[in-house]
């Protein structure tokens, strides 16, 4: 086994870099309203700019800022010293943490409204829908329960467990939908993020690994579809922004670079089309059955935000937290913002903003990273494709992620148009390339072993249709 050298180790890979600061007491912010952080995060930093006044929850927020057993409120990094990238944080607990997520998509399902017959109470000993609903609370919660002993149990001691119950797709409704798919959208947005700044650790060098691209991501178009349609979402929220942000605060004591942090949101802000032309958010929540969904699904979206809490990676969950905000400030947006009147609109926290612009800018990210990703594989096969516009090719790509996005679509019908998305991926107008034209040197046995494989199976596959098509040819 070779060696590798500690600094590339997942244990050093996932340590968190660069100057950091506590976060200030009360007391603290307004003696030292300038520098509430006393220098730690530099000297040409405006503190004024960085620190949370605002630190509590509302209860209308669809995520939890910190890790809520934790006596502090958190602690200020640099992102750009932290960027996302990867780590080497794998194995059962980063495995159990997603699996967790993933289950938070099961909702208890509302109770079903029976007809009056005028008769006693039903055998269940309910007298009416409001006990009903507390039982089922009551049953839900301790299924929940045994769920993150599971987990929490797996990640600590790094032992495999039972897999948890399949995630529940009977009867699914639009939201629930929604919230799967912005859920498998985060995971593959930070899985691109991983791929694509990846450490080779036997050259201990930086680059995009194809090979985790394709086995992540290249063979699985929904994932890449749910990316676009994060990207849809979240641009729609800060489209939506621009009237609650006239009058807001980003740096207290700078009025220079206040005036230029609010003029670069704001232009962001109104490049975006506002109305539904993105995003139709005003379909969701609307049938009676479903309003009570609505509390459901925030809370649903808080314990994500708390499982985020248990992975076990300094870097890995700042970027995880950050992200979480990041889709629960667009939803919270989305869903609790009026765009025309802001005067009743829930508090929006600077922390908020901050993973807002920095999850569409991850987003983005995302999607450049995919398309250099396609033209690496195009290239190695020599599959060459008829030229569209970039921008033309963006729109179309997200417009199919948003395709059946209607209450009358099902689960089924959204993945199979999902994975119709990118089927001029597999489009061959010529003699495949079954040259071996990698370079040994630079990637791990593992890397080459993939390279080999998916060489042989081009071949098997082409040379196989080509012995189909025998009989036509004679």
């Amino acid at each position: 086994m070779a060696y590798i050298p500690l600094v590339w180790r997942a244990k050093e890979l996932g340590k968190l870099e660069g100057p950091t600061a506590q976060h200030p007491g009360k007391k603290q912010q307004r003696e030292e309203r300038k520098r509430p952080l006393h220098g730690s995060l530099g000297e040409d930093v405006d503190e004024s700019c960085v620190v949370e006044y605002d630190d509590e929850c509302d209860q209308r927020d669809y995520c939890v800022p910190e890790d809520e057993s934790a006596t502090a409120k958190g602690d200020y990094v640099s992102l750009v010293e932290n960027p996302e990238r990867f780590t080497g944080y794998a194995g059962v607990g980063a495995q159990q943490v997603w699996e967790a997520i993933y289950r938070e998509n099961c909702f208890s399902k509302p109770p079903k409204v029976a007809p009056s017959t005028g008769k006693s109470a039903p055998l269940g000993g309910f007298g009416n829908q409001q006990q009903m609903f507390a039982a089922n609370q009551l049953r839900n919660v301790i299924k929940e329960q045994g769920m993150q002993q599971k987990v929490q149990s797996a990640i600590a001691h790094g032992t495999p467990v039972e897999r948890l119950d399949p995630v529940e797709f009977d009867d699914t409704c639009l939201e629930k939908r929604v919230f799967h798919r912005v859920i498998s959208g985060m995971h593959a947005s930070i899985s691109t993020h991983l791929c694509w700044d990846y450490l080779n650790q036997t050259t201990g060098r930086w680059g995009p690994n194809l090979t985790c691209y394709e086995q992540r991501l290249h063979n699985f178009p929904e994932r890449i579809s749910n990316i676009y349609f994060n990207y849809a979402l979240v641009m729609r929220a800060v489209g939506k922004i621009k009237q609650h942000i006239q009058d807001y605060s980003f740096c207290s004591e700078d009025p220079e670079q206040d005036r230029f942090t609010k003029d670069s949101v704001l232009r962001l802000a109104s490049a975006l089309p506002s109305g539904p032309e993105i995003f139709d958010e005003t379909i969701m929540f609307q049938d009676p059955d479903t309003i009570a969904l609505k509390e459901d699904f925030r809370n649903r979206f808080r314990n994500v935000s708390r499982i985020m809490d248990c992975v076990g990676c300094d870097k890995c969950r700042l970027w995880g937290k950050l992200q979480t905000n990041g889709y629960g400030t667009a939803l919270k947006v989305l869903f609790e913002f009026d765009e025309n009147d802001s005067s009743k609109d829930p508090p929006l926290r600077r922390t908020e903003l901050v993973a807002l612009i920095n999850t569409m800018d991850r987003l983005s990210h995302s999607l450049s990273a995919i398309k250099e990703f396609r033209r690496m594989v195009e290239e190695r096969e020599g599959v060459s494709r008829a030229i569209v516009p970039e921008t033309e090719k963006e729109v179309l790509k997200t417009r199919r992620a948003l395709e059946g996005f209607d209450g009358e679509a099902t689960a089924k019908s959204e993945i199979a148009a999902d994975t119709d998305t990118d089927t001029d991926d597999d489009v061959d107008d010529g003699m495949p390339d079954f040259r071996r034209d990698w370079d040994a040197r630079n990637m791990t046995l593992s890397e080459e072993f993939w390279a080999e494989f998916n060489l042989v199976r081009r071949t098997f596959w082409y040379v196989l249709w080509q012995w189909t098509q025998l009989p036509g040819r004679l």
